[in-house]
Order: C-alpha cells, then sequence, then structure tokens
C-alpha cells in the first residue's frame, strides 16, 4: 500500500523532512563583518554617486536644450515651406496677382530666414518678358516646386550638421571626445 501522505508532499517538504530535527546541531553561520556606518550615511548618498547623478543630469539637460533649440528652428522651417506650398497651391488655382504676391512673400521669407542660418539658396527665375507686364517680376510658377524641393534638401542637411554638434557637445560634456577620437 502506498502511503498518501508521502505521495502528496512536495519536493521542498520531503527536502525538509529529510533534514536533521535538531538544527541547533549544526554550527551557527557567521556573519560578514559589516562596516560601520554613520548615522548620517545610512540616509544619505555617496559622495561619488551623488556627483556622477549630477554630473549625468547637468549633461542631459544642457544637450536636451540643445537639441530642443535645434529641433524648433527646423519646425519652424518646415512650417514655412508648407506655407509656402500652400500658397503655391493658391498661386497655381488663381491667376490673381494677390495669391502670385503672397507666394512670392512667403518665398523671400523663407529665403531670408535660411540665409540668416547659413543656407544659401538661388531663387528661381522670375516671369520677366514672359508673360504679361503684370506678373514680370514674379517667380515662374512651374519653377517653384523644384526650388522648395531644394529648400527642402538643403533645411534636413542643415539639420544633420546641428545634430552634429549636439552630438559633439555632449561627447565633451561627457569627456568621451578624446576617447572617441
Amino acid at each position: 500500500m502506498v502511503d498518501w501522505k508521502a505521495q502528496h508532499m512536495s519536493e521542498h517538504s520531503k527536502i525538509e523532512a529529510a533534514a536533521p530535527a535538531d538544527k541547533s546541531a549544526m554550527p551557527p553561520r557567521r556573519k560578514a563583518a559589516s562596516p560601520e556606518w554613520g548615522a548620517d550615511f545610512v540616509a544619505s548618498e555617496h559622495p561619488e554617486t551623488a556627483r556622477h547623478r549630477i554630473q549625468h543630469d547637468f549633461i542631459m539637460t544642457v544637450s536636451g536644450l540643445s537639441r530642443e533649440a535645434v529641433d524648433k528652428r527646423y519646425t519652424y522651417l518646415q512650417r514655412l515651406i508648407d506655407k509656402a506650398k500652400e500658397e503655391l497651391g493658391h498661386a497655381r488655382n488663381a491667376s490673381n496677382e494677390m495669391r502670385l504676391a503672397a507666394m512670392q512673400s512667403n518665398l523671400d521669407e523663407l529665403v531670408a530666414y535660411l540665409a540668416g542660418h547659413g543656407i544659401h539658396a538661388k531663387l528661381p527665375n522670375r516671369n520677366g518678358e514672359k508673360g504679361p507686364i503684370s506678373i514680370a517680376h514674379y517667380f515662374v510658377i512651374d519653377e517653384v516646386p523644384a526650388f522648395m524641393g531644394e529648400l527642402g534638401f538643403l533645411i534636413d542637411q542643415w539639420y544633420e550638421k546641428e545634430m552634429v554638434k549636439v552630438h559633439d557637445e555632449l561627447l565633451k560634456l561627457t569627456g568621451l571626445a578624446a576617447r572617441v577620437r
């Protein structure tokens, strides 16, 4: 006959049952010697840990601020391009000089802002003698989409260069610049 108790005992229970009943006969465990810490240290952070944490927080804050500034300028430039594209669509659909003037104004603003950031682009050709005298000083509408595509490309290149500057700044702040290069 099979013992019901032995059959339903867990593995842990079987090990405990096999252990000596008199645990006091076993030698006592030795506790590892712990250093004597003062009462102030128990509730505080180690100075090296605090230094690393503060340095990390500072580096993350500075790099975050730098990146945020670049991201805001990039977003603004992209909005200017979107605004110019919208005006281009209106200028194509309406043959009115007000829409051409609005598109021209947006493109002029965009080119001036880009020049302030060191991005230089060649403006599209003007109508000149190709059309009516009233629109002679406006850009050729068919050349504007390619121009805006070029601007988008130049802005993306500018953004990448600015991100490289942020990365280099981060390497300098962490002290990794000398090790990496």
